[in-house]
């Protein structure tokens, strides 16, 4: 459970950098947040959790090879370390990752300003994905 809080918390801190130096108008989410609600405590809250977050990343790693060109990587580093840190759940990260990354290329086969404002966006929504995560941890942290 500690490796989990220090991971939410290595994540958010390098998300968070980025995601504040841009703040841009955020996308309505297709569904109301589970964030927004208040959190589930559940092992299948969690791992939806890591998929979704696999997902931002794999599309923000589309978009910002698209603006930045295939050397940027720095979106795929992050994945690996997800995936490393939760290896149970390699395979759902990994199709989440795609899922995300093929979601984005087929919307934006261009970089223009739309597409660098949606990576903007979709670092908000990781950031907002692993502070809930975050936010799971500390409760159970308490004793």
């Amino acid at each position: 459970m500690k490796l989990r809080t220090l991971f939410c918390a290595a994540l958010i801190a390098a998300v968070a950098l980025p995601a504040v130096a841009q703040q841009q108008p955020r996308r309505q989410p297709q569904q109301p947040a589970q964030t927004e609600q208040a959190p589930a405590r559940g092992e299948d809250w969690y791992r939806g959790q890591l998929v979704e977050l696999s997902e931002v990343l794999g599309g923000a790693h589309y978009l910002r090879i698209v603006c930045d060109g295939r050397g940027d990587q720095r979106w795929r580093t992050y994945m690996r370390g997800v995936i490393e840190r939760e290896p149970q759940y390699n395979g759902l990260l990994v199709e989440g990752f795609n899922r995300g990354y093929r979601q984005e290329e087929a919307r934006f086969p261009v970089c223009d300003q739309t597409t660098r404002q949606m990576e903007a966006e979709l670092r908000a929504r990781g950031l907002r994905i692993a502070q809930g995560l975050r936010a799971r941890h500390a409760g159970s942290n308490v004793h």
